[in-house]
């Protein structure tokens, strides 16, 4: 049977198109780096963790996240869908000729705002992607980019993007995102990434703090809880166990950061975890494409999207 999940490519254009629906389970913490992420819940309430704010969606809603920003997200009941759609970084380059990331803070919707014109817009265009790149054919690339061009339009005029950033000192930081990524569980200062990047530590924070959006501290902490959270899930592990081996200093440190993310101890959450309902690192567990909520949930906007 065919999974809900389908990619598009323009090479020469380096963009990618990827789409799925997929049964929200327990939170993997995570960011994409060149990669928007839209999501529009299909059917029950999911916990969506962006930035370091904490959303409740529930039904229709739809939230967007830009590139670098950290999200998770959590389904509160069984069988809580959504529908995800990735695209390129790329394909705002008609706008932005000299390269940058655009951000959509405002792009999250709540109960007076999710039947709006505006966010049925988007879920049209979402699901006019969906489906071109489920039925496939001779004339599915070209409208797959088109509504993708329409999409962008819409978040553009309706979402009030946020100002560019500049791609050389982005392509500079790309180095030490790595650099971080291979290193995080050890005992890891902002010098010894200056020593590494030959830059001034000065600099090197400036530039950290204009181009990640977070110090780098903040960031550092980040990956450690990523990694210590997918640990949580499917590890027996002590908890100190876990915090330690991620880099934490302490478990003092590793409770504080889960509280301050969400909004509960790492007890708390492995508590919250039921069998069945867990999935190990960035694994999904896709929906049939011809699933008879997906289906009725497309048609649903398809039919008024544009009304």
């Amino acid at each position: 049977m065919t999974s809900a999940h389908y990619q598009l490519d323009w090479p020469r254009e380096n963009l990618i198109v990827r789409c799925f629906v997929h049964d929200v389970m327990n939170y993997r913490y995570h960011w994409h780096e060149d990669e928007y992420e839209l999501s529009i819940l299909l059917h029950g309430t999911q916990e969506y963790c962006r930035g370091n704010k904490n959303f409740l969606l529930r039904e229709n809603d739809i939230i967007l996240t830009a590139p670098g920003i950290g999200h998770a997200s959590m389904g509160q009941q069984d069988d809580t869908i959504a529908f995800v759609l990735h695209f390129s970084a790329s394909a705002f380059k008609p706008f932005l000729k000299k390269g940058g990331i655009y951000d959509f803070p405002s792009c999250l919707s709540d109960e007076t705002t999710r039947e709006s014109a505006d966010y049925r817009q988007v879920r049209f265009y979402a699901s006019q992607i969906f489906r071109f790149a489920q039925e496939g054919g001779a004339y599915a690339q070209l409208a797959v980019r088109a509504n993708l061009d329409l999409l962008i339009i819409t978040l553009c005029t309706r979402f009030s993007p946020t100002l560019p950033e500049d791609k050389p000192r982005r392509d500079a930081v790309r180095r030490l995102l790595a650099y971080v990524s291979d290193h995080y569980a050890e005992k890891l200062t902002l010098e010894d990434l200056a020593d590494y990047a030959q830059y001034n530590r000065t600099y090197l924070s400036t530039l950290f703090k204009q181009m990640v959006g977070i110090n780098f501290h903040e960031y550092l902490t980040r990956v450690r809880f990523q990694h210590a959270l997918a640990d949580l899930a499917m590890t027996s592990d002590s908890l100190t166990d876990i915090a330690l081996r991620n880099g934490f200093a302490d478990l003092k440190t590793f409770n504080a950061r889960s509280r301050a993310t969400l909004q509960r101890t790492p007890a708390e959450y492995r508590a919250q975890l039921r069998p069945g309902r867990v999935m190990d690192g960035m694994q999904r567990k896709f929906l049939p494409s011809d699933d008879p909520l997906l289906q009725r949930k497309l048609n649903e906007y398809l039919q008024i999207g544009l009304a």
